[in-house]
């Protein structure tokens, strides 16, 4: 279905029938249950070496950012689908790449197909009708340039990355969590981006809501490295948090830039870094569709979060965690917490923790307090949101979509 969670992660094509994962052994029905219950980590474990189904080969290696061999698995998993529903379960994979890629018009021909196979999918029919206007627009092109150092704003509010859009510049907030790089409507006629399409309303993690159109910025340019034909949203100037800032801050830096960039690395001191390098290791970062999610470490178990670079208020965690961690929830104890979200601000009952030591990419970080939400906020799949409370603890902390790796120190 289509999946609007625009803010923390945007419009995506979300993959469909979720459900709990099993312990058994890794036969096709577990497979099934990891790949329904978004365990990148675990079903990259347990097809390793195996001859298996060509989505879920194709799902892992869309997960891990393994492109072309992506494309391969999940081309032959929709010939060979039995049924439309399982061609279209490949399609939704496919779409999702393509659109963390910045490739919208190639997701727009997706969904097309998807509808062809479905016709009864109004939401499929709706998605594809917001993002109609990117089927005339080339997709997005980048040229990372040299890799070498550039001032930047790091802060417990976030990174602030230096920005020239078609020629000009502008200092926006990096959220790797925004599934597309987003502006306010005044920032956009200052820039020159022209909003295109029907308005479509958007909700967040928090189950915030706003109106959103989408535009194309012809050039980009962040250090060393040069973009083309960026997808972005346009929402109205009202549009917390951007109301806050001036002219040339009201905008932010998505997942299809950052992840364009291919790593970037930033210091405490304000030092910034973007372009290939050369690290080496196991991956603990999976994109689940259009969000990137790393794995951390609570007392030894695995902890998957969102990587929200653009959380300024803070970490989360969420219904997963609670049922996970239940020793951890009864040192907690019932309050209510005012949560920014997109569309404005709201009060939600949490159960807050005094504290818990996260490992996250190699560092050993502090969450205090702890709090825990319930629905609406959150997902189903993940643990909870890594927001810049914990990451800003940190001296460096390069974030590497080639090797999918966080390294945080």
């Amino acid at each position: 279905m289509i999946e609007r969670q625009v803010g923390r992660a945007a419009i995506a094509i979300a993959l469909t029938l979720w459900s709990a994962p099993s312990a058994q052994q890794p036969t096709e029905p577990a497979l099934r249950q990891f790949y329904d219950g978004h365990r990148w980590f675990e079903l990259r474990d347990a097809i390793a070496g195996r001859q298996v189904p060509p989505l879920y080969a194709g799902a892992v290696a869309a997960a891990f950012n393994r492109v072309n061999e992506a494309q391969q698995h999940l081309t032959r998993a929709i010939r060979g689908a039995s049924t439309a529903g399982a061609a279209n379960d490949a399609r939704d994979v496919l779409a999702n790449m393509y659109l963390r890629l910045g490739r919208s018009s190639d997701a727009v021909r997706i969904l097309d197909d998807m509808i062809a196979a479905a016709p009864s999918r109004a939401d499929l029919r709706e998605g594809r009708d917001a993002f109609a206007s990117f089927r005339r627009i080339p997709n997005q092109a980048a040229h990372t340039g040299r890799r070498r150092p550039f001032p930047c704003s790091v802060s417990a509010k976030g990174v602030f990355l230096p920005v020239v859009v078609n020629g000009k510049p502008v200092e926006w907030l990096m959220d790797t969590a925004f599934s597309h790089s987003a502006m306010t409507e005044s920032e956009a006629r200052m820039l020159g981006v022209a909003a295109q399409g029907p308005t479509t309303a958007a909700t967040d993690f928090a189950g915030g809501t706003a109106a959103m159109r989408i535009a194309v910025a012809e050039r980009m340019t962040i250090g060393d490295a040069e973009l083309r034909n960026v997808p972005v949203l346009v929402f109205p100037d009202s549009q917390p948090p951007w109301n806050e800032y001036p002219a040339g801050k009201q905008g932010a830096i998505g997942l299809p830039v950052v992840a364009a960039l291919q790593s970037i690395r930033w210091t405490r001191q304000g030092s910034c870094e973007v372009g290939p390098t050369t690290t080496h290791g196991g991956a603990n970062l999976a994109f689940d569709g259009s969000t990137p999610v790393t794995r951390a470490q609570l007392s030894g178990k695995p902890v998957d979060l969102v990587l929200d670079t653009g959380n300024q208020g803070g970490t989360q965690l969420w219904e997963r965690f609670a049922r996970d961690f239940p020793e951890e929830m009864n040192r907690g104890s019932r309050s209510t917490k005012r949560v920014q979200q997109i569309g404005g601000a709201t009060n939600r009952e949490v159960v807050t923790i005094p504290q818990i030591r996260l490992r996250v990419g190699g560092f050993e970080g502090l969450l205090q307090p702890a709090p825990v939400f319930s629905k609406p906020i959150g997902n189903d799949f993940q643990h909870g949101n890594l927001g810049v409370d914990v990451l800003s603890q940190a001296s460096e902390v390069t974030i590497d979509f080639r090797a999918m790796s966080l390294t945080v120190r």
